[in-house]
């Protein structure tokens, strides 16, 4: 077997490779990007392979005490739930100690309600805004939760349907959804804002934007470290001091041409896109897809944001792919009704895509399928856009930090330039961060803004005309809107913590625990009775009695899950469910009674 193993591992990527398209045929840029698409799908295909080969686990119950031929069904799968698997406010309100209010609301534990993230452009949130995103990030940081989920992307990145191919965008939607609720648990206020590198493009050069200062992202010193700003002193998973970049030495960012091709098109296939076809594909190559437009900037950030195994080191990973979210949220909103939205995807064909990315396989290594995340509840529920900036030729961008071009066709926002940078072209507008233009570059010195009145025959525009920009998407909240929520210190359920996931998932678990079967069926008890077996620990870990060991067993058991999950509401819900004058004995007796139902 293990020479089996090896040989696939050798032969089968030149046998793969040579079923590819040949990327020497790409458009001009983009050959690395499809050899690097291919690869992940050649990784892919070995690991279904090798999985495949693997002798699947046979797990038994062991059978109930004093009845031993009686045993409960093994459960399809460890459930574990925690605050990331939400979808909608009420799941999440327990995770925030708040309480359901009167229509539905959650109010959380210092005043205000918990409310539907409003994701905003990273520019056009406040100062106390961004300040707070900050320290929320870095507090995710300092306590380990955001390297564990930037280990998820790592794990993944190269060998599964996160990449090359029509699953790309569902998985990274579910993923930063679990990110935004991290930032959330530090505080609800806040959502994760998306950076739209448009604003970037237009300038002379886009590393002097202001993104690239401390007051952003940070600025590098001359071999590409981070080493200011918010996220100087974040080491890497591989365990460097800092964060890399290398601004601009390859790729591109996003341009309005880019979206304009992309919103221009009208099938799935052509978002959800099969982006390392086989030879026998019936659809072609598609070098306009969103991941091949999105990868692009991963190469023009360059370092850490390069290769996907290192990408999310950085937190603009995350900024941008939401500017990637919502490019693909608002395709939908355009070309699709609600049914279509959360049922159209590219058929399963094994020549255009590895398994992983067809629509009912399993998103490793969340426990939801490919095609759930096409779920409308993401934003009905969980998160919403506000509108890309917007300027007219009567009002600005509404940030210190962008500037409202009125050159070369309507207005547009642009990106402010730090200080000594270059403005070539901009010279008699506003485009230097507390600066004037001189000669083509920012220096030192107070813009005077022209007094002439504009046309009264002027058009307002959202972009330039020489773009053709599509409109904004109508529906999306506006620049201001939301309520504020107080800035809180949340004592919110801490999912890092052992304590907080430690869960058995059948009532009998103790009871076996108590009869030896921690060490006598190991394969069962280590993966079903974790709590009972000492594998994790739990703050309710000796209480006797009817009482409930999860935060959520309410909500659980308004979703009808007393019933659906009979044996880990059982065990971790009984007061909930109802299930609080029968012994131990008999309600693991009657659980595993009904389990065979």
């Amino acid at each position: 077997m293990q020479l089996l193993r090896w040989m696939i591992s050798l032969v089968l990527p030149t046998i793969l490779y040579a079923q590819m398209f040949n990327c020497n045929f790409s458009p001009p840029g983009l050959r690395a990007t499809c050899l690097q698409f291919q690869q992940f799908d050649i990784n892919a295909r070995r690991n279904i392979m090798l999985r495949n080969m693997q002798p699947q686990p046979t797990f038994f119950a062991p059978g109930v005490p004093d009845n031993n031929q009686l045993s409960p069904a093994v459960p399809q799968q460890s459930f574990n739930p925690s605050p990331y698997e939400c979808m909608d406010l009420r799941c999440l309100c327990p995770y925030f100690r708040g309480r359901m209010g009167p229509g539905g609301n959650c109010v959380l534990p210092l005043g205000g309600t918990l409310i539907r993230a409003t994701r905003k452009e990273l520019r056009m949130m406040s100062d106390s805004e961004r300040n707070r995103l900050f320290k929320a990030i870095q507090q995710l940081k300092n306590s380990g939760e955001y390297d564990r989920l930037s280990d998820m992307h790592r794990q993944v990145g190269v060998a599964s349907g996160a990449h090359s191919g029509p699953s790309f965008l569902p998985w990274h939607r579910e993923f930063l959804k679990r990110v935004e609720i991290a930032i959330r648990m530090v505080d609800p206020s806040l959502a994760l804002p998306y950076w739209d590198s448009v604003l970037d493009s237009y300038l002379p050069d886009p590393r002097d934007s202001i993104l690239w200062t401390p007051l952003f992202a940070g600025s590098t010193d001359p071999f590409g470290n981070v080493v200011n700003g918010p996220f100087a002193e974040f080491h890497t998973l591989e365990g460097r001091p800092n964060i890399n970049r290398r601004l601009g030495s390859e790729g591109r960012l996003f341009t309005e041409r880019n979206l304009n091709d992309i919103f221009s098109q009208t099938s799935i296939e052509r978002i959800l896109a099969y982006t390392a076809p086989q030879q026998g594909c019936p659809y072609p190559a598609n070098f306009g897809a969103l991941e091949y437009a999105h990868a692009s900037v991963h190469l023009w950030v360059g370092g850490d944001m390069k290769p996907p195994v290192t990408a999310a080191n950085d937190p603009i990973f995350y900024f941008h792919h939401s500017f990637v979210d919502l490019i693909f949220e608002q395709w939908r909103q355009t070309h699709q009704n609600r049914w279509a939205r959360e049922r159209e995807f590219p058929p399963d064909i094994p020549q255009c895509s590895n398994s992983e990315h067809f629509a009912h396989a399993l998103m490793r290594p969340f426990n939801i399928l490919n095609i759930n995340g096409l779920s409308n509840a993401y934003t009905d529920h969980m998160y919403s856009y506000a509108q890309r900036p917007t300027c007219t030729m009567q009002h600005d961008c509404g940030s210190l930090y962008l500037f409202c071009s009125r050159q070369n066709g309507a207005p547009h926002c642009v990106s402010k330039i730090r200080s000594n940078g270059r403005c070539a072209g901009y010279e008699n507008e506003d485009a230097c961060y507390q600066g004037i233009c001189i000669d083509g570059f920012c220096r030192s010195g107070a813009f005077q803004k022209m007094t002439t009145a504009a046309p009264q025959n002027a058009t307002p525009s959202a972009q330039p005309a020489s773009s053709g920009f599509i409109s904004t998407l109508g529906g999306l909240i506006k620049r201001n809107g939301g309520q504020t929520l107080p800035i809180p210190t949340l004592n919110a359920w801490n999912g890092t913590a052992g304590n907080g996931s430690c869960f058995n998932d059948d009532p009998c678990c103790s009871l076996w625990a108590l009869a030896d079967e921690c060490p006598r069926n190991i394969e069962y008890m280590s993966r079903y009775c974790k709590r009972s077996c000492g594998y994790c620990k739990n703050d309710l870990q000796n209480r006797t009695g009817c009482f409930d060991r999860h935060i959520s067993c309410n909500y659980w058991r308004s979703q009808g899950e007393c019933s659906r999950r009979r044996q880990w509401m059982a065990e971790n819900c009984q007061h909930s469910c109802g299930w609080c004058h029968i012994t131990a004995h008999q309600l693991c007796r009657n659980v595993a009674r009904m389990s065979r139902m």
